[in-house]
This record gives C-alpha cells, structure tokens and sequence, in this order.
C-alpha cells in the first residue's frame, strides 16, 4: 500500500521501494515479536519462512537490479509494486471465495488472552 502511495506523491521508485521494504520489516519484525511473546510462534515454521524470504529477497533484488540496470528503465520498479498488489488482491479474492465456498466452514476464534492456557 505504501509504495503504490509513495509513487503516486511523486517519490522516485527506487526511493519508494527501497522505503517501503524497510517499512515492511519493521512490520513483519514486531509482529513476529509479538507473537513470540505471546506464545504463538510455530520456530519450525517461522526459521523456514526467515530462510526462503531472505533468501527470495536476496535473488528478486538481484535479477530486478540486473533487468533495470541493462535496460535502463526504473519503470520496471513501478511495474513490479503493481504486479504484487494486483496478484495479492486477485489470490485473496479468490482464497475467500474458495473459504466461503467450503460446506461447513467456520473462522476459527483466537484470543490473546487464552494463549498460554
């Protein structure tokens, strides 16, 4: 959301990308934070996920910068922050529609509060 925001204020794309990726850590840092306090990270899980993000973040920069650095076009910047917001709203829609299409699906309740219990 705030990259897209970023570029409609007229910020430079590399700039925008750049500060939306920081952004984004924080985020994910304290909300991982979060969950580890309260007991609810999954370790297994989440050192795999750790290991495939850095390592798909680590790969995804170095082709993106590849790609503009030989066509000289930070476009293809621009381009990429719409790919993933579309892709991610298309997948969502379609996520829930799959959910509500379930027989007998219900959202699962969680509360803080009986975390520890």
């Amino acid at each position: 959301v705030k990259g897209p925001l970023m570029l409609a204020m007229g910020i430079h794309p590399k700039v925008s990308s750049a500060s939306s990726a920081c952004m984004i850590m924080y985020t994910s840092f304290t909300a991982t934070t979060s969950f580890f306090v309260f007991g609810l990270l999954k370790m297994d899980y989440a050192v795999v996920c750790v290991i495939m993000g850095l390592a798909l973040t680590f790969v995804g920069q170095l082709g993106l910068s590849a790609i503009i650095k030989a066509l000289g076009r930070d476009s293809l910047i621009v381009f990429s922050i719409a790919g993933v917001v579309g892709l991610s709203a298309i997948l969502m829609g379609f996520h829930s529609m799959i959910a509500i299409m379930t027989p007998g699906h219900e959202e699962p309740e969680a509360n803080f509060c009986d975390a520890g219990e």
